[in-house]
C-alpha cells in the first residue's frame, strides 16, 4: 500500500484517532526500524503507522541511494509487519515532493489531512533526537505532533543538552496523554533492545558482505532486493 493517508477519519467519540509516523531516509530500512515500528502500534494502540522515506535528504546530500529503491525496501520492510489491529501504509509524500524534505512541512500536511483532533505522534531513534536541533523549524514540530522517541541499548540522556534536553524535561509525557491528545509532548521509551545504523550496514556491504549474510539485520525482502539490485557495493 503506497498512500494510506485519508482526508478524513472516522468518528470514535472520546477517542482520538491515533497514528504514528515513521520518516526517515532508510537508506537501508533494518529490523532496529521495524522494532520501533512494533513499539509504537503496541504501546499506542495506533489506528494506523505510515512509513514516510526522505525524497531530498537536505542533511545527507547526494550521498543517498535513490528514492526509488529507497521507497521499494522501505514497503517490504514494512509488509514485515503483521499488527495486531490497525493498519500500516507506506506514503510517498516526500519521495514526490519537489526540494529538500523538511519534517515540519510534513507533518503540517499530516495534520490538515488527519484534523485538529487525531494524535499523531512522529517516531524516532535516539540518534535522532541527538540531532533534533538541527532540523529545520524542530521546535514548531509540537504545534503538529509528539515526539516519540525509542533509545539504543546504553543510550545516556543525559548526552541531550540545550534547547532539546529543556523540550524534553517540559514534554515527558506517558503513553495514556499521547493517546488522548493531539501533538504536544514527548514520550521516551528505553526498553528497545536493537542497536542497528543504516550506516553500520551500508559500510558491512560496501566491505563485502553479502546481503543474505545480514538477514539478522535486514526486514523479510530488504536483503533479496539489495542483492537484486546490486546496492551498497563498492564500485
Amino acid at each position: 500500500m503506497n498512500e494510506p493517508l485519508q482526508a478524513s477519519q472516522p468518528s470514535r467519540p472520546h477517542r482520538p484517532y491515533r497514528l504514528g509516523i515513521l520518516g526517515g531516509t532508510f537508506d537501508p530500512p533494518h529490523r532496529g526500524h521495524v522494532a520501533l515500528a512494533q513499539l509504537a502500534l503496541d504501546h499506542l494502540d495506533l489506528d494506523e503507522l505510515v512509513w514516510i522515506p526522505t525524497g531530498q535528504s537536505w542533511q545527507k546530500g547526494d550521498h543517498v541511494t535513490p528514492a526509488a529503491d529507497r521507497l521499494a525496501m522501505t514497503e517490504l520492510a514494512a509488509a514485515s509487519l503483521v499488527p495486531a489491529r490497525g493498519k500500516v501504509g507506506v506514503s510517498r509524500m516526500e519521495v514526490d515532493r519537489a526540494g529538500p524534505s523538511y519534517t515540519i512541512d510534513t507533518v503540517r500536511h499530516l495534520r490538515e489531512a488527519y484534523g485538529p483532533e487525531a494524535s499523531l505522534s512522529w517516531l524516532m531513534g535516539a540518534d535522532q533526537l541527538l540531532r533534533l536541533h538541527t532540523w529545520h523549524g524542530w521546535e514548531a514540530l509540537f504545534e503538529y505532533v509528539h515526539l516519540c522517541i525509542a533509545t539504543r541499548p546504553g543510550f545516556d540522556l543525559d548526552a541531550l543538552e540545550g534547547p532539546v534536553l529543556e523540550a524534553m524535561h517540559e514534554r515527558q509525557a506517558d503513553t495514556h496523554l499521547i493517546q488522548c491528545s493531539p501533538s504536544g509532548h514527548m514520550w521516551i521509551d528505553q526498553t528497545l533492545a536493537v542497536d542497528l545504523s543504516s550506516t553500520g550496514l551500508r559500510q558491512h556491504l560496501a566491505g563485502g558482505v553479502l546481503p543474505d549474510q545480514a538477514d539478522d539485520q535486514l526486514p523479510a525482502g530488504v536483503a533479496h532486493y539489495i542483492a537484486r539490485h546490486g546496492l551498497y557495493r563498492n564500485p
